[in-house]
C-alpha cells in the first residue's frame, strides 16, 4: 500500500498539541506540588490550610484559562465561577476569613489574617494579577480588542489575547507559589525540603514550558512563512489605500510596474495609473462604497494593462485601516472583447455595404455608395477611388470623399501603383520614410501617412482606393480592414456592372461601328410609334461600296464604314437614333422632325463627309432616302418608303437625298407604266449596276 501524502494546510491551527502539552506539564507539576504540600501540611498542621489555599490559586488560575478555551470551543464550562473562587481565596489569604470550597478539591476553610509584610505584599500582587486575569478573560470571551490596563506592572508585550491569558495565568501561579513558599518557610523549617523540591519541579516545568513555548513560536512562524510565501507568489495585485495615499503594494504590483514599495506608497501609485482613470481610482479609495473597479496601470515596459479590482472596505479594522484592492490583469480579455466588437462592426459595415452595392445597377450608383462608405470609415480622412479607363492604361478619379476631399494621388496607370503590383493593401506611416511610395512626396499639404488598397475583379486590376492621414499616424487596423472591405466589395460590384453593361452593349450595338444594331433601333422606333411621337426616317447607303472593297480591300471598306458612322454621330443630335442596318446601309431616326427637315440633315451629312474625306482618305459618297411618320401607319411601311427614296437617289445618280412616296417606281424613273408600288428593295432594282449599289 502506498503511503497517503500529507495534506498541505498552511492556515490550519497547529498549536493545539503544544498547548495540550503545556497544560499537561503544568498539571503534572501541580500534582507533584500538591503531594509535597500534603506531606508538608502533615508536619505543620497549623499552617497547612494556609499553604493549601495559597497553592490552589495556581490550579484555579490554570483551570480558569482552560475553561475559557472550552467555552470558546463550544464546550460546557464555568470560568466565571473559577474567577470568583480566585478572588475570594486571595481575599481570605490576605485579610482572613473563610476560603471557599472548590468543587472536587476541598471544603470551606477558615483562615487567619496574614500579618507578615513580605507575604502580604506577595498576596497583594497576586490579587492584582487575578484582577487583570479576570478582565482579560472577560474580553477574550466577548472578543473585544484593544489592550487592557495592567495593574500589577506585568509589562506583557504580546497582543494575542490567548497568549496574554496564559502569561497572566503563569504569573498568578508563580506569585501564589512564592507566597506559599514564604508561608511555609516562616511556618516550619521542615518545609525547606518541600520548598526545594517544589523549586526543582517549578524549574523543570519552566524549562519544559519554555521548550513548548519555543515550539509554539516556531509553529506560528511557520504559518506566517506559509502565508508570506503564498502572498508573495500570488499573481493578484493587492493594494491597501488609506485616505489619498497607498499604504501597501504587494510583490506582484512591484513586479508589474518595475518599481519598489517605497516608490509606490504614498502618492507614488498615481504615477502608474492612467490619467483618465485617476479620478475614479481616487473616488473609489475615498468612499469605500465601490465594490468593483476597472482601471489601467502602466507596466515596466511602458504598456498600459487593464486591471479589474475588487474593493473591500477595512478602514474599521485596526489591523488594516484602509481600503483593500485585490486586482487581476484582464488586458487579454479586454483586447479580445474589443476585437470581437471591432469584428462585429466590420461585419455590420460589410453586410450593409454589400446590400447597398447590390442595389446599385449602374456605376454612378455604385460610386455614390462608395462615397457614403468613405464617410463611415473616416469623417475627416481624405479618400478617393481611382479606376482605369477602357484602355486600362490610365486611372480616372471616380469617387471622392464628400467631406474631407481627395488626396489627389498623381498615379497615372494601375500598374504604376505599388499596391496594385503587390496585390494587397499597403500602409505608409510617413511619406518621408525611405521605403514610402515616391508619389506621396512633395505634396501640397506636406508629409502624410497613407493607405492604398488595390481594386480588382476576377483577377483583373480595376484601380486603387487611396486614403491619407496625418504624418506619423498610421491608419488604424480597423480603418485598413474597412477600406479593404470597401475595395473588395466595390470592385466586385463595379466589375459586375461593367461586365453586364458590356454584355448589354454587345447585344445592342454593332461590333464594327459601335452604333446600335437593327433590332435595338426597331425597338426604339416602335416605342416612338406607341407614344405617337412624330419622327423622320432616313435610310443611307454608301455608293459603289462593292467597287471600294474590290479595289482597296475589305480593311479599307471597314475603315470607310467606321468613318461614315463617325460622321453621322458628329452631325446628328444627342437624341437622334442611328443604326447599322446591314452591310453598307444605315438607318437614321430623327424624333420631332418631318421629311423636309430630314432632307436638310442628310444634306449636311453629305457635306460633312466630303469635308472629312479631303484629308486624303479613299473618297466615297452616300445616298439617302427619307420618309416620316405621317406617311404610313406601320414601321415596315415607313422603312419601305425610305427605301423607295434611297432607290430614287441611286437611280438619279447617287450622292443625293430623295423623299420616298407611294408611287410606281418605274413610272418615277420613266421606265414604264402601272400603278404597282415599288418593292422596297432598291439593290435588286438598280439597272445600270445590278451588283453594285
Amino acid at each position: 500500500m502506498t503511503r497517503r501524502a500529507r495534506e498541505f494546510r498552511p492556515f490550519a491551527p497547529r498549536a493545539r498539541s503544544t498547548i495540550i502539552a503545556i497544560v499537561v506539564t503544568f498539571a503534572l507539576i501541580l500534582a507533584a506540588s500538591a503531594a509535597v504540600s500534603i506531606w508538608s501540611t502533615a508536619k505543620s498542621r497549623n499552617r497547612a490550610a494556609v499553604v493549601e489555599i495559597a497553592g490552589r490559586q495556581r490550579t484555579l488560575a490554570e483551570r480558569y484559562v482552560t475553561q475559557l478555551l472550552l467555552v470558546r470551543g463550544g464546550e460546557q464550562a464555568s470560568p466565571q465561577r473559577t474567577g470568583v473562587l480566585l478572588t475570594q481565596s486571595v481575599n481570605a489569604l490576605l485579610n482572613g476569613g473563610t476560603a471557599p470550597a472548590v468543587e472536587g478539591d476541598d471544603d470551606d476553610v477558615m483562615l487567619e489574617r496574614e500579618t507578615d509584610p513580605r507575604i502580604r505584599a506577595e498576596i497583594v500582587e497576586q490579587q492584582k494579577l487575578i484582577r487583570d486575569l479576570l478582565a482579560n478573560g472577560n474580553a477574550f470571551l466577548t472578543r473585544r480588542t484593544g489592550k487592557l490596563p495592567e495593574t500589577a506592572g506585568e509589562r506583557i508585550t504580546t497582543t494575542d489575547p490567548l497568549q496574554r491569558l496564559r502569561v497572566l495565568s503563569a504569573l498568578t501561579s508563580n506569585v501564589s507559589l512564592s507566597a506559599a513558599r514564604e508561608i511555609a518557610a516562616r511556618t516550619d523549617r521542615n518545609v525547606k525540603q518541600t520548598i526545594t523540591l517544589q523549586v526543582a519541579l517549578g524549574a523543570v516545568g519552566i524549562l519544559v514550558s519554555v521548550l513548548l513555548a519555543w515550539a509554539l513560536v516556531a509553529t506560528t512562524r511557520r504559518q506566517t512563512a506559509h502565508f508570506r510565501s503564498l502572498v508573495s507568489s500570488s499573481t493578484d495585485l493587492v493594494l491597501v489605500l488609506a485616505g489619498d495615499s497607498c499604504r501597501y503594494a504587494s510583490t506582484a504590483v512591484e513586479r508589474l510596474t518595475g518599481q519598489t514599495q517605497s516608490q509606490l506608497t504614498g502618492k507614488g501609485i498615481l504615477r502608474v495609473i492612467h490619467e483618465e482613470d485617476v479620478e475614479r481610482f481616487q473616488a473609489a479609495q475615498r468612499s469605500g462604497d465601490v465594490k468593483e473597479l476597472v482601471f489601467r496601470m502602466r507596466n515596466a515596459a511602458g504598456e498600459w494593462r487593464h486591471l479589474e479590482a475588487h474593493l473591500t472596505d477595512l478602514r474599521a479594522d485596526r489591523h488594516v485601516r484602509g481600503v483593500v484592492l485585490n486586482s487581476r490583469d484582464i488586458t487579454e480579455r479586454v483586447r479580445l472583447e474589443q476585437e470581437l466588437t471591432r469584428q462585429a462592426q466590420r461585419d455590420n459595415f460589410g453586410s450593409q455595404l454589400v446590400e447597398a452595392l447590390e442595389m446599385a445597377d449602374e456605376e454612378a450608383a455604385a460610386f455614390d455608395v462608395v462615397r457614403r462608405a468613405m464617410v463611415e470609415i473616416g469623417e475627416h480622412t481624405p479618400m478617393e477611388l481611382l479606376l482605369s479607363d477602357s484602355s486600362r492604361a490610365h486611372l480616372d478619379q471616380t469617387a471622392v470623399h464628400p467631406l474631407a476631399g481627395a488626396p489627389s494621388c498623381p498615379v497615372e496607370s494601375p500598374y504604376s501603383c505599388v499596391a496594385v503590383r503587390r496585390g494587397h493593401a499597403v500602409v505608409f506611416e510617413t511619406s518621408e520614410a525611405l521605403n514610402a511610395c515616391p508619389k506621396l512626396r512633395d505634396r501640397e499639404h506636406g508629409p502624410c501617412s497613407a493607405v492604398c488598397v488595390p481594386i480588382s475583379f476576377m483577377g483583373r486590376s480595376l484601380g486603387v482606393l487611396h486614403a491619407t492621414g496625418p504624418d506619423g499616424v498610421a491608419p488604424s487596423k480597423e480603418q485598413v480592414a474597412q477600406l479593404t472591405t470597401l475595395a473588395t466589395q466595390a470592385g466586385a460590384r463595379i466589375g459586375t456592372v461593367r461586365a453586364f453593361e458590356k454584355t448589354q452593349l454587345q447585344a445592342q450595338t454593332d461590333g464594327l461601328t459601335g452604333l446600335i444594331n437593327r433590332r435595338t433601333l426597331e425597338t426604339e422606333l416602335r416605342a416612338l410609334l406607341r407614344d405617337n411621337r412624330p419622327f423622320a426616317l432616313a435610310l443611307a447607303d454608301l455608293d459603289h461600296f462593292k467597287r471600294l472593297n474590290d479595289t482597296h480591300g475589305h480593311e479599307e471598306g471597314d475603315r470607310s464604314l467606321r468613318l461614315f458612322s463617325h460622321v453621322l454621330r458628329q452631325v446628328l443630335r444627342d437624341d437622334d437614333l442611328v443604326a447599322r442596318w446591314g452591310g453598307e446601309e444605315f438607318l437614321i431616326a430623327l424624333p420631332d422632325a418631318d421629311a423636309q427637315a430630314a432632307v436638310e440633315v442628310m444634306d449636311r451629312i453629305r457635306a460633312h463627309l466630303a469635308r472629312t474625306l479631303d484629308g486624303g482618305q479613299v473618297r466615297f459618297t452616300a445616298s439617302f432616302g427619307v420618309s416620316d411618320s405621317t406617311a404610313a401607319a406601320s414601321l415596315q411601311e415607313l422603312i419601305q418608303l425610305a427605301d423607295i427614296g434611297l432607290y430614287l437617289s441611286k437611280a438619279a445618280g447617287r450622292d443625293r437625298t430623295s423623299v420616298g412616296v407611294w408611287t410606281d417606281v418605274r413610272e418615277a424613273l420613266g421606265a414604264g407604266n402601272g400603278a404597282k408600288r415599288a418593292p422596297a428593295f432598291h439593290r435588286a432594282a438598280a439597272e445600270d449596276e445590278p451588283n453594285d449599289s
